[in-house]
């Protein structure tokens, strides 16, 4: 019976000490457990550490806001400078030439009438024309262009072209004006330019002419009453 009871004791010592070195080995599995948790970071906290850096390195490349804003105001400003000095010249340049515009006027619409020496005659006999067009004489070899005393408006102005040379007058008086070549007027060359209205029309036919000049002078009345 002793021998029996201490092969009992035997076995309990055994399964009490087996009990104990598995709740050791238990607890030291436990222990490595938390500390592998506490030392290595979830793939979480990697993931969140990387984006922390990232926006870190970000921030210390990027520009500053008064940077930014500086640059973004200075630039247009450069280019409104430039612009502006650009566009003075071309309004200096449109001044001038309105201010020349001004010095010089010019009648709107002025045309200018050829009238050509042939032989003994000029041609065309008799022009219309508008008050402050102009009359050319052309082909004057021999020739000149002079007005008739007393067969042209009241006021307006007697010419006398030189001779042999071609000649040009702007007329601006409304009438008619009758005018010959000088040293030809015995031959009936002459001519009639009707300004306009021919408001000396009454003046014309109470004129005391005869030979070439009367003919001038008819050739006038006609071609007055017939506008």
């Amino acid at each position: 019976m002793f021998k029996a009871t201490t092969t009992f004791t035997q076995a309990r010592n055994i399964a009490m000490a087996l009990t104990m070195s598995f709740a050791a080995a238990t607890l030291v599995t436990a222990c490595g457990s938390d500390d592998s948790a506490d030392t290595t970071p979830s793939p979480e906290a990697e993931m969140s550490s990387e984006n922390q850096n990232s926006m870190n390195m970000a921030e210390d490349n990027a520009p500053t806001a008064s940077n930014t804003e500086e640059v973004m105001e200075d630039e247009p400003v450069a280019e409104v400078k430039q612009s502006t000095t650009t566009a003075e010249p071309e309004k200096t340049t449109i001044n001038a030439s309105t201010d020349d515009a001004a010095d010089k006027p010019k009648s709107e619409g002025a045309e200018t009438h050829t009238v050509t020496a042939q032989g003994l005659i000029f041609n065309p006999l008799v022009i219309k024309i508008n008050p402050g067009d102009e009359v050319a004489w052309r082909n004057m070899s021999t020739h000149n262009s002079e007005s008739i005393d007393g067969l042209i408006p009241e006021g307006a102005e007697k010419w006398n072209s030189p001779m042999s040379q071609n000649y040009q007058r702007t007329f601006t008086q409304e009438g008619i004006y009758v005018y010959k070549c000088t040293p030809h007027i015995g031959a009936g060359m002459g001519g009639v330019i009707i300004v306009g209205n021919p408001v000396n029309l009454e003046q014309i036919k109470n004129a005391d002419v005869t030979g070439a000049a009367g003919r001038l002078v008819r050739k006038a009345i006609s071609e007055a009453e017939s506008m």
